[in-house]
């Protein structure tokens, strides 16, 4: 075919956007409540360490004010990092479809990331120390697009988390056979 036939037969046709899926209308499955009780336990950690300096610097600093200072900011601070983990909870949220993988996270900001199968590189499972006290894992899915367009999902199961692996893992290689 010459490069005449070639540019009659190109098309680029337009989309109606009404026409496109929505992911806003999906219903996400929600993650584990046993990633608050994670969150919390981390903070309080971190909460009793600062709680530690705070009374070494009573004892021994000369300047009253700046410890008290640095009492109420940590108070702030942490009072922030416990409302966040309990109001990020109830946003945490993914879809799996015939298509893609889709989550969601972020009150404030609010950050929804949709994947197709065929954009994924490889699947990984993670577990922590605290994860494995309250039997969690992390699903990451790492994709062709770089690091901005990886995501992970916490607070799964480690069930659900293998389920959702293999299932992914079946659509790549699906995926996959059908490019050859």
């Amino acid at each position: 075919m010459d490069s005449v036939d070639q540019k009659e037969s190109f098309q680029n046709s337009i989309i109606a956007l009404e026409t496109l899926p929505r992911f806003q209308e999906v219903s996400y499955n929600p993650i584990s409540r046993k990633l608050l009780s994670k969150h919390l336990i981390q903070i309080s950690i971190w909460l009793l360490a600062v709680a530690a300096f705070c009374v070494f610097l009573f004892y021994n600093q000369q300047e009253d004010r700046l410890t008290a200072g640095f009492a109420i900011g940590a108070f702030v601070i942490f009072s922030f990092l416990y409302f966040n983990a309990w109001k990020m909870q109830k946003v945490y949220g993914y879809c799996l479809r015939e298509k893609d993988i889709i989550y969601r996270r972020g009150y404030i900001v609010s950050k929804t990331t949709v994947i197709s199968f065929n954009r994924i590189q490889h699947v990984s499972i993670s577990r922590g120390v605290l994860d494995k006290i309250f039997k969690l894992s992390t699903l990451k899915i790492f994709t062709a697009g770089g690091s901005g367009s990886d995501i992970s999902i916490p607070g799964l199961k480690p069930e659900l988390a293998r389920d959702l692996k293999e299932a992914l893992v079946q659509k790549i290689s699906d995926d996959e056979g059908g490019k050859f």
